[in-house]
Order: C-alpha cells, then sequence, then structure tokens
C-alpha cells in the first residue's frame, strides 16, 4: 500500500494530469466541463481547453476536479 500512495503522490503532483490507455481517458485537475456528449468532450484545463474527438464516450467516473471517461478516442487537441 505505500507503494501505491507513492506512486498516486509522485502522478497527481502537478498542475493537471492527462492519462490516455486503450479506450480510456483520465484526467485530473480540470477547471471545468464545456462540453459534454457521446462524441466530443471540452474540458477547461489551468492553462489551455482540451479539446477531445472520438465515439461512444461514457463517464465513468466523476469527483471534484477527476473524471475518467471510456470510448473509442480519435483527436486530441490542446487550445490556448
Amino acid at each position: 500500500m505505500h507503494l501505491y500512495k507513492t506512486m498516486k503522490n509522485f502522478l497527481l503532483d502537478f498542475d493537471y494530469y492527462i492519462d490516455i490507455y486503450e479506450e480510456k481517458i483520465h484526467v485530473f485537475n480540470y477547471i471545468d466541463i464545456v462540453k459534454l456528449t457521446d462524441t466530443e468532450i471540452v474540458l477547461a484545463m489551468p492553462s489551455f481547453t482540451l479539446h477531445l474527438t472520438g465515439v461512444h464516450f461514457v463517464v465513468k467516473r466523476l469527483e471534484k476536479r477527476e473524471i475518467l471517461i471510456d470510448g473509442q478516442l480519435d483527436d486530441v487537441r490542446f487550445l490556448r
């Protein structure tokens, strides 16, 4: 358990954290959800806007400033 807490503290010691892996997108420390549909998600981040497009997006977990999305990601854009 100690290793888990150490890794979590290391990974979450940033202004934001975005993890993309097979049909999952995890975003930590977003400011606001601007748009949320099954094909497009737009998140306001501390210094940019994160624009995700794909298909079959489903929010699997939503907590304060943290979101886990399931679906097929086709495009990621960072807009300032």
